[in-house]
């Protein structure tokens, strides 16, 4: 049940992060823009969940099973696999943000790539560096203070 948990909650925090950080990216830095996207995480979270839940996870556990077998598996269930769903789920998010920013540009595929390779840049290391380790350390703090 703790790992459930703190993995929902690495997860929320993830995708407020990075749609704060796609707004921002994507539309400028408007307060008032910010506002309206952050009120729309009700939504967006749903669907990054369902899309994490229902068609990331299942095909990075097949590549898992298919490429990977030979990496040691704490390495696989630590480093890689979380690697893999926000490497996926960050295009998949890029690529729509992208479509709907330049509908009717033709530099769609430079643009992509470019807003997925900064998004990645402030992905990994918010993830891995950040994120993670902050929520380990609030749930081991507090299963330590826990009262007899």
């Amino acid at each position: 049940m703790r790992h459930v948990l703190k993995g929902h909650l690495i997860f929320l925090t993830m995708v407020t992060t990075m749609v704060t950080i796609n707004t921002i990216l994507v539309y400028g830095f408007s307060m008032h823009d910010v506002l309206i996207i952050l009120q729309l995480l009700v939504i967006v979270i749903p669907g990054a969940f369902i899309l994490k839940e229902l068609f990331t996870i299942p095909l990075v556990k097949n590549i898992e099973t298919k490429y990977l077998m030979s990496i040691r598996q704490n390495v696989r269930r630590m480093i890689l696999f979380p690697a893999m769903v926000m490497l996926i789920n960050s295009g998949i998010i890029t690529m729509v943000s992208t479509i709907l920013k330049n509908i009717g540009e033709f530099p769609l595929l430079t643009n992509f790539l470019e807003g997925w390779g900064i998004k990645l840049a402030i992905l990994f290391p918010l993830f891995f560096f950040v994120v993670r380790p902050l929520w380990n350390y609030i749930f081991d703090v507090f299963e330590t203070a826990k009262i007899d």
